[in-house]
């Protein structure tokens, strides 16, 4: 069943007056009448069932207590890389459950600090992924970050993933998580060191080294895996 985000609070027999985008989504896209019956989230979280009526508003039939979000919040820090892989990789991270994504314009970034209309669509990707997982809240994408912005992210648990570490270590996922997922060619070793610096811990996702979106999507899958 198809689910949309509205940025208001309901009540089940409200008349709510659905946006453009909303609406093409559900007549020329998906080709849906006034039968068909779909999730509505609203700003606060709560899940509703309603179907169309007239002249783009729908009304609310239903409400459900479903709870789809985890229970740690997770930030992922994810270092820029190429457009296409970086796309695919927050939908994925999305999709498993992160709070919140923070972009992070580290030393070896080949793509630098995104402009406006890439950021536009990123958000887009993310609100149109938790639509798709059913999820509770559209979760954050914070501004491009320097490494000085770092420390603002941390959580009770903060981890840097790093290719040249290779000590066995786990993943304490008895509170929130924050972890830094480097760029295409790793992180450079004055900037770890200074990320270790603000108190993030090293760990190691194995033996073989990992392209910078297998790392994101299979940390975050152990995290996840943990919390659920």
């Amino acid at each position: 069943m198809q689910q949309f985000f509205v940025d208001e609070v309901l009540n089940i027999n409200d008349h709510v007056k659905l946006d453009s985008d909303i609406l093409f989504h559900l007549q020329t896209v998906l080709r849906k009448d006034s039968e068909y019956t779909f999730r509505l989230c609203d700003m606060t979280g709560h899940i509703f069932f309603a179907h169309l009526i007239d002249k783009g508003t729908c009304i609310v039939d239903d409400s459900s207590d479903e709870n789809n979000e985890l229970p740690n919040e997770i930030t992922c820090i994810l270092s820029l890389f190429k457009n296409d892989k970086y796309e695919f990789c927050i939908q994925k991270l999305v999709e498993l459950g992160v709070t919140r994504i923070v972009p992070y314009e580290a030393y070896r970034s080949i793509v630098k600090a995104r402009d406006d209309k890439k950021m536009i669509r990123l958000k887009k990707i993310v609100k149109e992924a938790a639509c798709q997982s059913h999820r509770n809240r559209i979760p954050e994408v914070t501004e491009v970050a320097e490494i000085k912005d770092l420390k603002q992210y941390m959580s009770d648990h903060n981890y840097i993933c790093y290719e040249n570490y290779r000590d066995d270590n786990s993943i304490d996922t008895e509170g929130n998580i924050t972890y830094i997922i480097g760029p295409e060619g790793g992180f450079d070793p004055k900037e770890y060191d200074k990320i270790l610096s603000y108190g993030y811990t090293p760990i190691s996702l194995g033996k073989r080294i990992l392209r910078a979106e297998t790392a994101a999507i299979y940390l975050t899958s152990v995290i996840v895996s943990r919390c659920q």
